[in-house]
């Protein structure tokens, strides 16, 4: 079964150099069973309120017409996305925001933690890595249940990416509780859990590692859905280590991959 790419940015990211065509184009290459993409929206960045903002219709527009030159029979799926990052301060301006949209899929990620962005280092000032890396999962759980219209949480990671520690993996061990709230929440609701495959590239000097005991427990709290996200912000990167975490999926108990079209699950057997 051809794998499903559930979170690619195109255009409308600021920080992406692929484009809704060349990833369509891509995902003809690689005989994928479909791609959602999935643009960054996150309303009121602390650096630049507004760099995260696009036009949603137009989004939708582009992608709707790529897939039919691309995929006039409906050989894959180009699904109509968007990835929505979470801050207290932002849920309701985010929900009104996308109001009146239909979307496939609906992520929701953590990008900035407290006002600060992991990824330009000052986050992690003064903190050891339980402080920082157990407040960006405490404010996970606090905005995903809040926020609620969702299906997807995406890279529950992304804080340990950029960190300055000798400890650069999110371990279950480490963060038990933060962790299985989370986790029990994404079952509980029928959520699903992103295996985002970038985070676990080369960041400077470290490869940072997936604990599969995360991945475990969340089957053991009743989940059931586990997407794979590339995260690509080019092309070439779509699908990228996909086999390698399918595998992980299986070894941990999960035998089928999830994708979302209309906002409802579909399995498939990678």
């Amino acid at each position: 079964m051809p794998f499903f790419d559930t979170h690619t940015h195109s255009e409308f990211s600021p920080d992406s150099k692929a484009t809704v065509e060349g990833l369509v184009l891509r995902a003809r290459e690689c005989c994928a069973g479909g791609i959602a993409i999935t643009d960054h929206l996150d309303l009121d960045a602390p650096r630049n309120p507004g760099l995260f903002e696009f036009s949603i219709a137009e989004q939708q527009r582009k992608i709707e017409e790529k897939a039919r030159q691309v995929f006039p029979g409906g050989e894959c799926k180009v699904l109509k996305g968007i990835e929505i990052g979470l801050q207290p301060e932002s849920i309701s301006h985010s929900r009104d925001f996308i109001s009146g949209f239909s979307f496939d899929q609906i992520t929701a990620s953590i990008h900035f933690v407290d006002g600060e962005d992991p990824y330009y280092g000052n986050y992690y000032e003064g903190k050891d890595f339980r402080h920082s890396y157990g407040r960006a999962l405490e404010l996970i759980y606090q905005t995903a249940r809040e926020f609620g219209d969702f299906d997807i949480i995406g890279h529950f990671d992304y804080v340990a990416r950029y960190a300055p520690y000798k400890v650069r993996d999110i371990r279950y061990s480490d963060f038990p509780d933060e962790l299985d709230a989370i986790l029990r929440f994404l079952a509980q609701e029928g959520k699903a859990l992103e295996i985002n495959t970038k985070t676990y590239d080369m960041h400077g000097d470290h490869l940072q590692t997936l604990d599969t005991n995360i991945l475990k427990r969340f089957k053991e709290l009743g989940g059931e859905f586990v997407t794979l996200g590339s995260d690509s912000h080019s092309a070439d990167r779509l699908m990228d280590k996909f086999g390698k975490f399918a595998a992980v999926c299986i070894e941990c108990g999960f035998p089928y991959l999830t994708y979302f079209e209309k906002r409802k699950p579909q399995l498939y057997r990678p």
